[in-house]
């Protein structure tokens, strides 16, 4: 049974109500946010009590209540459970709204920080290029590709944000469309795999990236540009936060019964943290100083449009004794091609 009450919250209420929510999560509570006239109280849909309100500021009820009406007419409580269902219903809406506007607030603050960021440097080179252009000495050809690289590179980080923002609002309004084809899943990994390791060996770290491969192809049915941007952001974030060790990316079949093929992530590094990993696929949660938090949530959604499931865990310690790191897991699954009979 789920007993429903409105009325006003404040500080002075605060903490019984905090008491109901944990010992009978069966009693919800909305906020009436004002002083009401009247009281109503509908039990099991056939019983009503309404009251005038004499005195809110009191702990006596006999001075709180005056004028009082009871009833088990069922057309006068179906009436008066009428009013109250709409009472309720604005309330939820209300809190729903406000929710909206906080995320809609927090989303517009990060995305603004992290589009001016990319954005000041692109102008900064920029007007610099512009100050020494007609000045050949102080613009040597090693300071030119020196700029035209950090131009480059902020402004592919301009196009990823905002591709990501582009994403989330796909998503949010329902519009995320999956253009289907027939692929060799291991072939993309292959050459994400490759591009990756291409930059880990341009910028002398002591990471190794590997990709073990269980079965010599992989046919899947999906978006192809949609599955490569999940698996991207997943090495991409597996380099982010391992300084030195592995990351591997398996690709395998899970079994023949369910038809579906798994892919991982594993890596050497830092783990998840244990404060965000309830919130870990939701909309900005980032424990890096750079980043929107949207791309686990995008990828997340992305996997779910293809009917499968993505999820994530830390690894065993590395001395399996409870001391140092192991880095951390990220897997999803989708279904393999249907090949005809």
């Amino acid at each position: 049974m789920t007993i429903k009450i409105i009325c006003p919250l404040s500080e002075d209420n605060k903490e019984i109500l905090n008491r109901i929510n944990k010992e009978d999560p069966s009693i919800q509570v909305l906020n009436g946010e004002g002083n009401s006239l009247f009281g109503m109280c509908i039990v099991d849909n056939e019983k009503l009590l309404r009251t005038e309100i004499r005195e809110l500021n009191t702990d006596d009820f006999s001075k709180t209540i005056d004028f009082a009406i009871y009833s088990n007419r069922k057309l006068t409580v179906n009436s008066f459970k009428s009013i109250f269902d709409l009472l309720w219903n604005e309330r939820i809406l209300n809190d729903q709204l406000k929710v909206n506007d906080k995320t809609q607030k927090e989303f517009i603050d990060i995305a603004a920080h992290e589009l001016r960021t990319p954005a000041q440097a692109i102008l900064g080179y920029a007007e610099i290029a512009m100050m020494k252009v007609n000045n050949e000495n102080a613009f040597d050809s090693e300071k030119r590709v020196s700029f035209m690289a950090a131009v480059y590179r902020n402004a592919s980080r301009l196009q990823r944000l905002t591709n990501d923002i582009l994403d989330v609002t796909r998503i949010e309004s329902g519009s995320l469309r999956l253009n289907l084809e027939k692929f060799d899943l291991n072939q993309v990994i292959s050459d994400i795999v490759d591009d990756y390791r291409s930059e880990i060996e341009r910028s002398d770290s002591d990471v190794k990236l590997v990709h073990e491969v269980q079965n010599k192809a992989i046919l899947v049915e999906g978006d192809k540009n949609r599955l490569t941007q999940v698996i991207s952001n997943l090495v991409g974030n597996a380099i982010k936060f391992t300084s030195q060790g592995n990351i591997t990316v398996k690709s395998e079949i899970e079994n023949e019964q369910n038809n579906k093929v798994r892919v991982s992530v594993k890596d050497t590094g830092s783990g998840i943290d244990s404060k965000i990993m309830p919130r870990l696929f939701t909309k900005f949660v980032a424990k890096s100083n750079a980043g929107t938090g949207l791309g686990l949530f995008i990828s997340k959604s992305i996997i779910e449009a293809h009917g499968g499931k993505i999820w994530a865990l830390n690894n065993p310690s590395l001395y399996g004794n409870g001391s140092g790191i192991g880095g951390a897991t990220f897997t999803f699954n989708i279904s393999l091609s249907q090949e005809p009979k």
